[in-house]
């Protein structure tokens, strides 16, 4: 009869162990989205969560007065027994007592730690919104029946917290992180792709991005004169990559004048008419802008224009520094490639800013923002990386390097060794990234 009390001890402390762990376990917007669908005990569950501390105080009152319990119950049952046995043993009444008390103490306890608190926790934390909604109920219950030992409890909680200066509603904030955890989660599950993940992670990352960073710059930049003619220009767009829109400037793009569409120049009939008199006014932003600030930017220049049949505000900006100098140009389609990362080439020129050989080194561009340098190397972080000292990995190599490196140059970062392999005047155009070993 005692073995049997003691095993029911053990089961209802099993499910006070379970209904801990499965409410704390449990995702508070699944539980939310389980409640709006009707879901039997959802809003009780969302009751524990929304109320930890006086869910807590019922789980411990439940469990210490459990062990209390079988401590008196095992101790009364089996010492005797126990140290009746020692004592035939030849143990003496003076050992046999203390030993027999301590091995039923141990016993107990063994039974109780393994099936009245680590399996049910493990299997409340493996279906934990499920045991959650189950065992809500009775919680609540009671939590009723106990509800003055409990309120005691957690005033004394509540102001020791507050004595400690601790912000308890803190707990209930999801973070960008808890997104990213949970997307993680999700794609370890198969819920969602992989891809779908780096999407999310990217919209995230965009307030942490500069203009500079994902923008076209100033020496890769293809502008027209405004000088010349609309035949001119389109004789010089069939040298160079096709593009929707141009930025037109007078002698240098230290003189901007503005933007053209290639449909503007192929659709005007008077072909020895100066561009000039064709262009549209220019976008200009500051490169401490951010991605999200431009992605504000461009759906206020979207909606103020959205009567306009054509025009260029939305389309091409001219991204410039403290003293007013273009630095490079940034579009939406820049801002597209940031969220979905690099963009599959196609049949006109596209960056290709990392190829993965067969020994494990990457081929990398030297324009390669510091995102895709971190995804694609694995690297948690980068060196100063919150300076601000540079946006891309031709920038994080003269941070490193310290001097303008020629071919053949490398420095090593982080059990990775970065080489110059290509130079494209002053400007590193190819790097390759070789891991050196673990350090």
């Amino acid at each position: 009869m005692d073995i049997l009390l003691i095993v029911f001890l053990t089961l209802v402390n099993a499910v006070f162990a379970m209904s801990e762990m499965a409410v704390a376990a449990s995702r508070r917007n699944r539980l939310l989205s389980l409640a709006e669908d009707q879901v039997p005990g959802a809003r009780k569950a969302l009751e524990l969560v929304d109320k930890p501390t006086e869910f807590l105080s019922t789980v411990q009152v439940g469990i210490t007065s459990i062990g209390l319990l079988n401590g008196i119950v095992g101790e009364a049952a089996f010492s005797g027994p126990l140290m009746a046995d020692l004592q035939a043993l030849g143990l003496s009444p003076a050992w046999a007592s203390p030993l027999a008390t301590a091995l039923v103490v141990v016993g107990i306890t063994f039974f109780t730690i393994i099936f009245g608190e680590l399996v049910p926790k493990r299997i409340g934390q493996m279906f934990p919104e499920t045991l959650a909604r189950w065992l809500a109920p009775l919680m609540l219950s009671l939590a009723w029946l106990t509800k003055p030992f409990v309120r005691l409890l957690a005033g004394s909680t509540a102001w020791i917290l507050r004595l400690l200066r601790l912000d308890n509603a803190a707990v209930h904030r999801m973070t960008s992180q808890d997104v990213s955890v949970s997307l993680t989660e999700a794609v370890g599950h198969g819920a969602i792709e992989a891809e779908e993940h780096q999407v999310v992670s990217n919209v995230f990352r965009l307030d942490d991005r500069p203009l500079t960073s994902f923008m076209t710059p100033r020496a890769d930049v293809v502008w027209l004169d405004g000088q010349s003619t609309v035949e001119q220009a389109l004789a010089e767009i069939r040298e160079q990559p096709l593009h929707s829109w141009y930025l037109v400037a007078k002698g240098s793009m230290d003189h901007v004048l503005g933007v053209i569409a290639l449909s503007t120049l192929i659709q005007h009939p008077q072909r020895h008419e100066p561009i000039a008199d064709l262009i549209e006014p220019a976008l200009y932003l500051p490169e401490t802008l951010t991605g999200l600030d431009l992605l504000t930017k461009l759906k206020v220049e979207a909606e103020q224009h959205q009567n306009v049949k054509r025009h260029g505000l939305g389309r091409l900006a001219c991204v410039v520094d403290e003293y007013g100098e273009v630095q490079g140009l940034v579009t939406p389609g820049d801002l597209l490639e940031a969220i979905t990362g690099e963009l599959t080439p196609s049949s006109h020129d596209t960056i290709h800013w990392a190829t993965q050989r067969e020994d494990g080194s990457w081929l990398l561009d030297g324009l390669m923002p510091l995102q895709e340098i971190k995804l694609r190397l694995a690297l948690d972080d980068l060196p100063d990386e919150e300076g601000g000292h540079y946006n891309t990995l031709a920038g994080l190599m003269l941070y490193l390097m310290g001097r303008l490196p020629t071919e053949g140059h490398s420095v090593t970062w982080a059990n990775w060794r970065f080489e110059v392999m290509d130079m494209d005047g002053r400007r590193i155009d190819k790097v390759l990234a070789s891991q050196t070993g673990l350090s």
